[in-house]
């Protein structure tokens, strides 16, 4: 009974979360992925090319940020919740405009399985149902993170990745 519970439990996770995440109301959900220890330290990377070839995906996620935080804030919290989970490496992909704003937020889309980052990445394929339905692109790439003089007068959803490469 444990081994069918815990089979099908990521699944039902998932099903839970984009059945509740549908039209606007977004509701963070928590972490169900692979537990690794805290880590000190985390770089961020913009494309999956960067990545070393040791990394593996644990953690594919939508980062949700309130209006006019600025860009070293979202980094920061970003980089606290990359740590706490034991990511070494963080891949910051396409940002867009939320239509509502809210808290800072972590929606945790899988993957059931981690998996090598070079040889299996799959082109941000979890999370379409949220994604679609959001605003403008929005310009946050390696000019733009970390800067403490960036600030949106939006709420931002980043696609983000992380990444463990031990």
């Amino acid at each position: 009974m444990k081994k069918i519970l815990f089979t099908f439990l990521p699944a039902l996770l998932f099903l839970h979360i984009m059945t509740g995440c549908g039209g606007k109301d977004f509701d963070p959900s928590p972490y169900f992925g692979k537990v690794y220890e805290p880590t000190m330290r985390v770089d961020f990377i913009f494309h999956p090319s960067q990545a070393p070839p040791a990394c593996r995906v644990f953690a594919e996620l939508i980062f949700i940020v309130p209006e006019r935080e600025t860009a070293e804030q979202m980094r920061e919290k970003l980089i606290g919740e990359a740590m706490a989970r034991g990511a070494d490496i963080v891949l910051v992909g396409q940002s867009r405009q939320m239509e509502d704003n809210g808290e800072y937020g972590f929606i945790y889309l899988g993957p059931v399985q981690e998996y090598p980052c070079l040889a299996g990445w799959h082109e941000w394929g979890h999370g379409f149902e949220i994604w679609k339905d959001q605003g403008e692109f929005v310009s946050l790439g390696f000019k733009e993170w970390g800067s403490p003089d960036i600030n949106f007068d939006f709420p931002v959803l980043i696609k983000t990745v992380f990444l463990r490469c031990q």
